[in-house]
C-alpha cells in the first residue's frame, strides 16, 4: 500500500478492510452495513461493512449485496466520521448521518466496534496517512 492514501480510494478501502476484518463487535451479532458517501473525489463511494459471529468479516467495495442498514454521508461528515472527530450517533441525531432499513443494528449493534479502541486505532491511523 502507498504511504499517502487518497480518503475514500479503492487503496484506502483496501487499507481499511486489511485492518478491520476480525475486529469484535460482539457475540452473536450479524450484520451488513452499507456505507454511501456523496461528493466525494472519487464521485459516489459505496462499501459494505459485514458482521458475521461477532466479527468484521468482510468489507465490500461497490453497491451490490444485501445490507441490513445504508449509512448515507455528505463527503465532509464522512471525513468527520471517519477521522474520529464526529460520533456515528451525533451525526445521526443531528441529521448528518441518513439510515435506512435496520437503523438501530447500526447505532446500537455496531457501537462496541465504532466506539472502540481497534477500530479509533485503524481509522486514526489512516487519517494520519490520508489526502482528503
Amino acid at each position: 500500500m502507498p504511504d499517502r492514501l487518497s480518503f475514500l480510494s479503492v487503496d484506502w478501502l483496501a487499507e481499511l478492510a486489511e485492518r478491520v476484518i476480525g475486529l469484535s463487535v460482539g457475540d452473536d451479532f450479524d450484520v451488513s452495513v452499507r456505507y454511501v458517501i456523496t461528493g466525494s473525489p472519487h464521485g459516489k463511494v459505496q462499501f459494505r461493512v459485514v458482521v458475521v459471529d461477532g466479527r468484521v468479516a468482510e468489507v465490500v467495495v461497490g453497491a451490490d449485496g444485501h445490507a441490513d442498514v445504508t449509512a448515507t454521508w455528505r463527503y465532509p461528515d464522512a471525513v468527520g466520521q471517519f477521522t474520529g472527530d464526529l460520533h456515528p450517533d451525533v451525526a445521526y441525531m443531528t441529521g448528518r448521518c441518513k439510515l435506512t432499513g435496520d437503523y438501530a443494528r447500526y447505532l446500537y449493534g455496531m457501537r462496541p466496534l465504532l466506539g472502540g479502541a481497534p477500530w479509533k486505532d485503524v481509522l486514526a491511523d489512516l487519517a494520519g496517512r490520508s489526502d482528503v
